[in-house]
């Protein structure tokens, strides 16, 4: 009996020391779950602002696929019109160049057409008939 009442008290006490033991994991535990929710909610927080960042980039994204929709529909537009100019181009040669320069009154359509090249060209100011000719003054 002595030694069965020893064991008891021996047990309390180790039952004593597991329970100081307890309470500090409980504590640190305790911690430990208060530190796991302030990192939620700052996760929570940087989810948040990324979701409308993700959704600011899909909007832009979106506008430059349909600028970019729209441009390529003007760019299929204007192909054909380019390979006729082109084409209208290719015809001339020199002489004909010549024969318009040495024009001393020419065809108004040939002033619009004159006008249009120099406005091209970066002329700002003088688009009249005298600059035309001075800009086809080597046709080559």
């Amino acid at each position: 009996m002595n030694s069965t009442t020893e064991k008891v008290a021996q047990l309390q006490k180790l039952l004593e020391v597991k329970m100081v033991e307890v309470e500090i994991e409980k504590t640190a535990t305790g911690k430990l779950i208060d530190a796991v929710g302030i990192e939620s909610a700052d996760a929570q927080k940087e989810e948040d602002a990324a979701n409308i960042q993700a959704a600011s980039t899909n909007e832009i994204a979106t506008a430059a696929q349909d600028t970019k929709a729209k441009a390529n529909k003007e760019l299929e537009a204007a192909i054909p019109a380019m390979k006729a100019a082109e084409d209208a181009v290719a015809c001339l040669n020199v002489k004909d160049i010549q024969e318009l320069k040495s024009l001393a009154n020419p065809p108004p359509d040939c002033v619009v057409v004159t006008k249009a090249v120099l406005i091209l060209k970066g002329e700002k100011k003088n688009h009249g008939w005298p600059n035309a000719q001075k800009m086809m003054g080597n046709p080559k």
